[in-house]
């Protein structure tokens, strides 16, 4: 009774974590590409179930064990992994809005105004601050080969490679790396991601669309069914520890009780 209580209490701590991760996925289904979470789990190892027999050979009592079946401790969450599919492009017709067809992350300086550090999105919902910089809707700048990109006043264009261009012939190309490894990236909130030092290379075709934003790549339906799964499943698990609870105090309390 113990052990399915401990059982029990694995698959609620699981369920958690799916609901946790859902939740913020459909809280997220409308930022500019937002890529979505999946948890994944394991089972603990399985642990084989003997009982103790006698046995008698040549007329001489011994003793011995039976195999009864395998039975496990539930399950356990291993990991977070993050889908990084592309997400459907969105036309809106802004020249500060780019999005990317292909692989990569625009790189944006962490701390705003020249601080250390670079950050990484795939969000490409800018506009111009006062200095004439695109930055995003925090304030970030978005970098290129030469450092934070200036655009002036004036219109300007962006080729599918990241050629910025401005009305006065200006050019600069955007910084839009790739990483073999996504598994190193780090989730930092606002849409944003980190990877240690070393890790990031140049996109080879990134696909640069300009007046296009990248939508999340957020299935609503598919959340709204998983939201509704976990909840069911985590009802059934509730009485399952109910019943195991039960049967303790029935174990505890009446079980041997003298009248």
């Amino acid at each position: 009774m113990i052990r399915g209580i401990f059982t029990a209490a694995s698959g609620l701590g699981v369920l958690q974590a799916r609901m946790d991760a859902t939740s913020n996925n459909l809280a997220n289904l409308s930022t500019a590409g937002f890529k979505q979470d999946r948890v994944q789990m394991a089972a603990f190892p399985d642990l084989m179930l003997q009982e103790r027999v006698r046995v008698s050979v040549g007329g001489i009592g011994m003793g011995g064990w039976e195999p009864l079946g395998r039975t496990n401790q539930g399950v356990v969450v291993t990991g977070v992994y993050t889908d990084y599919s592309p997400g459907i492009l969105h036309e809106t017709g802004r020249e500060t809005d780019l999005a990317l067809s292909g692989e990569g992350f625009f790189a944006f300086e962490a701390g705003g105004q020249g601080e250390a550090g670079v950050l990484y999105s795939r969000d490409g919902d800018l506009h111009r601050d006062s200095e004439g910089y695109l930055v995003n809707s925090r304030g970030h700048r978005i970098l290129g080969e030469n450092g934070p990109v200036r655009v002036g006043p004036g219109s300007f264009t962006v080729s599918p490679e990241g050629l910025v261009t401005t009305s006065d012939g200006a050019q600069t190309r955007l910084t839009i790396v790739n990483f073999p490894d996504k598994t190193k990236l780090v989730k930092e909130g606002d849409g944003y991601l980190s990877a240690p030092a070393g890790e990031a290379e140049a996109a080879e075709r990134p696909g640069v669309t300009q007046g296009f934003l990248e939508k999340s790549n957020v299935d609503a339906t598919a959340e709204m069914v998983n939201m509704i799964e976990i909840v069911r499943a985590y009802e059934a698990v509730q009485k399952i520890v109910q019943a195991h609870d039960q049967l303790l105090d029935n174990v505890i309390n009446r079980v041997g009780t003298v009248k």
